[in-house]
């Protein structure tokens, strides 16, 4: 049986290999929130609900914790628009860790000196504020121990449950740890050009490459302007015609119409965690293709690199560095010194706990569990293959 190539999509930002062999049962993913359930599990293994509100301490502190559930919204966008009604700066929030947008999520966030009161006088469409407690510590990035998923794949093929059962059985002992489409954005998939952009040190390009780059699979009237903006340059007109679903672009048009030529003042307008997630970005994309080239050689890794300043290229990393025209240096990012990168090791197989499933008809639902940092879209693209 021949390799199975898996879409360009995918392997445009690095996701070029399966583990499991043999076809998948296709089918087609968040159709609607609903079909993608993500509930945050707690350091504690306590795994958060959608439904229900359980208050927690109450005893005065500097940070007010509380679940954010929220269906069809980024999270940093949700967090944007909450803290414009509580009239707090974005940057007094914090969470443990971004959930998808085309999903229905419950996850921990934080926010700094704003009580449980006001954050209950809020309504936003689709978002609720819920399982508040009080605490002296900031909640970090990074604060919990995993997700719980339900996802239901719609339109699966005939003999759904031999094929689920076999490749489950492939993938017992780990699935690719690849980083998701979503890492490097679900339509347009450019944080990791910006990155690279960032470490090379052309904050031009890096703006550029965010305001204007576009792909097929975005909506017609966003690439018209954004197509606009490529030919024109023409960042007043830009600023008019970008609808205002697009803030991020309008936050970085408006800080070049007011200080033209500003890069990098372009870049500082997006917020901090956006900023950081381009290099971050760069380092997954470079993650993805070193791992597809050890699966692809036969290769027996327990860990790759995520290069960085502290963290040093292996053989093959060295090699993919070396063809984009980057150093282990240009991580220190000269110019935007908050953006550097320390480097981590990551694991390069994953395995879903408490896994279950069950077809309904033309349809599969699956339920499990994945550590932090792991993906449940990589986790069933081995199921998918479509």
């Amino acid at each position: 049986m021949g390799r199975i190539k898996p879409p360009h999509a995918e392997s445009y930002v690095g996701l070029e290999e399966y583990r499991s062999v043999g076809p998948g049962v296709g089918g087609s993913l968040k159709l609607q929130p609903e079909d993608f359930v993500v509930r945050e599990i707690t350091p504690e293994g306590v795994v958060l609900d959608i439904e229900s509100d359980v208050p927690g301490d109450m005893t005065p502190g500097d940070y007010t914790h509380f679940t954010l559930v929220k269906r069809g919204w980024d999270t940093m966008r949700a967090l944007k628009e909450l803290s414009k009604r509580v009239g707090v700066s974005r940057e007094r929030f914090a969470f443990a860790g971004t959930k998808d947008k085309w999903a229905l999520s419950a996850q921990r966030v934080s926010v700094r000196r704003v009580p449980m009161e006001r954050l209950k006088q809020v309504r936003m469409t689709d978002i609720t504020l819920k399982d508040f407690t009080y605490s002296d510590e900031n909640l970090g990035l990074g604060a919990l121990s995993g997700n719980r998923f339900t996802i239901r794949v719609r339109g699966v093929s005939s003999g759904a449950a031999e094929r689920i059962e076999a490749i489950s059985s492939e993938i017992v002992g780990g699935f690719p740890n690849y980083y998701g489409l979503q890492r490097f954005g679900d339509v347009r998939p450019i944080t990791h050009e910006v990155g690279y952009n960032i470490l090379k040190g052309d904050f031009e390009s890096a703006v550029l490459t965010y305001l204007a780059k576009t792909f097929p699979q975005e909506d017609e009237s966003t690439r018209v302007v954004r197509e606009g903006l490529g030919r024109t340059g023409d960042f007043a007109l830009a600023l008019r015609d970008f609808p205002d679903n697009l803030g991020y672009e309008k936050a970085m048009l408006n800080h070049l119409v007011q200080s033209p030529g500003d890069w990098t003042g372009a870049l500082e307008a997006l917020p901090r965690n956006l900023q950081r997630m381009f290099v971050h970005a760069y380092q997954s994309w470079v993650f993805n293709r070193v791992l597809s080239e050890c699966m692809r050689r036969g290769l027996a890794v327990e860990t790759l690199p995520l290069v960085g300043l502290d963290v040093p290229p292996d053989d093959i990393s060295s090699r993919v560095l070396e063809s984009d025209g980057v150093e282990v240096r240009d991580f220190a990012v000269s110019g935007m010194g908050g953006l550097s990168s320390r480097g981590e090791y990551r694991d390069a197989y994953a395995v879903a706990s408490d896994f279950e499933y069950k077809v309904e008809g033309s349809d599969a639902v699956f339920d499990f569990s994945l550590g932090k940092g792991s993906y449940a879209t990589i986790f069933l693209r081995e199921f998918m293959k479509n």
